[in-house]
Order: structure tokens, then C-alpha cells, then sequence
């Protein structure tokens, strides 16, 4: 969707986000999430159009049952040994329950409906680009077989005028900010509120997304930090959740990253990587000490065991 700006659909003044200062971005993309939507602030027509890319998205969710299996910024990189399996063993990941559709579809729902509330409450002095196509960072591997080559980024607002954003933002706060949003349930929204991300686990590779997209954007960008937006899909009423990266945890998430990926292509498995990094806090997402697990290769990790060997070096398949 290409950039949006205030100019671009007719929208009431008093729709907008009043005038407050906020003392850093997160509280500020709260501050418009919350705004937006509301019945009485929300843009009918962006309501039309959201509500219509989201209709689109929901009949795919309930559709289609298995997305292409390459290595992407959303998928095969919370842990390298999920890298390495997908790229070198040539055996497919274990698919998703069959009844996964409609969890797919209301995050869906909800990602469209808050792009319309933000855009809505957006005042002079930004702008908003919303499933902002991306080139993957220079780094990443020019295989389109077993590596996606582009990605999408939910929001990037950036400042058009600093004397009318200096009304919201300190004037050191970075002038473009990339937004991730993410539809959790209830234990999961609690769960990131308290997250320390860059040391605790990572299983669903929500850090590793983001640390892909911000080096996409540029290193520039990187620097600048990044949000994920937790949404609340147990309790709508709940209000959103943005917690801010710091530049240094998402340049060592994507440098992370980055030597995952290149061992894969070397064809050297890294071992249990993810529980050699959490121990038992991985358990949860590995799918051990009798917990369910989510990884898409538990089942095929924990048949080759090889924890010991990747502590003392990996080993070459």
C-alpha cells in the first residue's frame, strides 16, 4: 500500500490526535491507536478501504493451507537450526493444524483496522506507509528458491515537518519509526509486557523479523530502533502494546541472524541452538519436558539430538 498523507482523503480536524506531548514514540503510537479507534474518531472511508483488504486476506486465511516453503523474515529464524533444516535437510517443516485459519484471519482483521485507527488520528506534520514492500538487506542470500526476496513491513511513519511534530515528539526522538504489530492472546499480551527482548526467548522469531526489516530499510534505520505493537485479540477493549527495540539489540538480532543463514548455506548444523541459548525456558517452544511446542521442526530436532556436540563445535553434515 503505497504512502498515505493527510491530504489524500477528506478527514475531520477533530479526528485527529489532540495536541500532547508524549515523551517517546510508544506512547505516542499508543496515544493514536487508541484514538483512531474510537467510533467517533475513526475515518469512515479508511474503515471502506481497510475493512476491503482485510476481507481479501481473512478468505485467504480460511483457504489456503500452506504458504511456499522459503526461508523469510517472519519464518525459519528463531533458532538456526530451524534455518539449517529448512535450507539443507530437504525435508518439509511440520504444517500448521488445519484449524489455524481463524487465528490467521481475525490478526488479519485486526492489523487493517489499525492501520485505518492510526491513519485517522495522524496529525500534521507525518506520514504513514502501511504493508510497505521491501528489499530484502544486502546480506541476505539471492536465492529465490529457498529465500523470499521481499518482505512487507506493517508501518513506517515518518516526520515530515519537525516544528509540527515537535507538538507530540521530543526533538531527539527519531524521525521515522518502523512498527511492527503483532495479535496475541491474553497470556501472550501479558507476557510482552514484561518481555526483555534480546535476552529472553524469542520462539515465535518476532525479533528476528524485525531486526530483518530494519537492515532492509537501511542501516540508518536500524539505528533508529523499532516498536512491536502488542494487540490484544482476547479482549479488543485492552489497549495496545508497543514496546520499543533498542538499535543495539536489533543489530545483534540481525547479526544473529545473519551467521544462522550463512551456516545453513555452508551446510553446517548448528545443533540445538535455541536450547543451547534458553535451556529451559525453550521448552515451551521446542516442544520439551512434555510441552507441545511450536517450532515446525520439534519433532525432527528432538530425533537428532546433538546439544552436546554443538557445545563443543558444530559439526558438518
Amino acid at each position: 500500500m503505497r504512502e498515505f498523507k493527510l491530504d489524500d482523503f477528506p478527514q475531520q480536524t477533530q479526528s485527529r490526535l489532540p495536541v500532547t506531548a508524549y515523551p517517546d514514540w510508544s506512547r505516542f503510537l499508543k496515544a493514536l491507536w487508541l484514538h483512531g479507534m474510537s467510533v467517533n474518531n475513526i475515518d469512515p472511508v479508511l474503515v471502506d478501504i481497510h475493512c476491503d483488504r482485510a476481507l481479501m486476506n481473512i478468505k485467504s486465511s480460511m483457504l489456503a493451507r500452506n504458504e511456499v516453503p522459503r526461508v523469510r523474515p517472519s519464518a525459519f529464524l528463531a533458532c538456526a537450526r530451524q534455518t539449517y533444516f529448512q535450507v539443507c535437510s530437504g525435508e518439509s517443516a511440520e504444517k500448521m493444524p488445519d484449524n489455524i485459519g481463524p487465528t490467521f484471519a481475525v490478526g488479519h482483521l485486526l492489523h487493517e483496522l489499525s492501520y485505518a485507527a492510526v491513519k485517522s488520528a495522524l496529525p500534521e506534520g507525518f506520514s504513514v506507509d502501511t504493508e510497505k514492500v521491501v528489499s530484502m538487506p544486502d546480506w541476505w542470500p539471492e536465492d529465490y528458491t529457498r529465500f523470499n526476496q521481499e518482505g512487507h513491513v506493517d508501518m513506517w511513519i515518518t516526520v515530515d515537518d519537525p516544528f509540527k511534530a515537535a507538538k507530540y515528539l521530543p526533538d531527539d526522538a527519531p524521525k521515522a519509526m518502523l512498527i511492527d504489530f503483532k495479535t496475541m492472546g491474553g497470556y501472550s499480551y501479558k507476557k510482552h509486557g514484561k518481555t526483555l527482548w534480546g535476552e529472553d526467548p524469542d520462539g515465535f522469531g518476532y525479533l528476528a523479523q524485525l531486526s530483518v526489516y530494519a537492515a532492509a530499510l537501511s542501516e540508518s534505520n536500524t539505528e533508529m530502533g523499532a516498536i512491536i505493537a502488542g494487540i490484544n485479540r482476547d479482549s479488543l477493549t485492552q489497549p495496545l502494546l508497543p514496546r520499543y527495540i533498542e538499535p543495539e539489540v536489533l543489530t545483534a538480532e540481525a547479526n544473529r541472524v545473519r551467521v544462522a543463514i550463512e551456516m545453513a548455506l555452508e551446510k553446517t548444523d548448528p545443533g540445538e541452538e535455541f536450547l543451547i541459548r534458553h535451556e529451559k525456558e525453550a521448552y515451551f517452544y521446542c516442544g520439551r519436558g512434555g510441552r507441545p511446542g511450536y517450532c515446525p521442526f520439534r519433532t525432527k530436532c528432538a530425533a537428532e539430538p546433538s546439544r552436546e556436540t554443538a557445545k563443543g563445535g558444530a559439526h558438518t553434515c
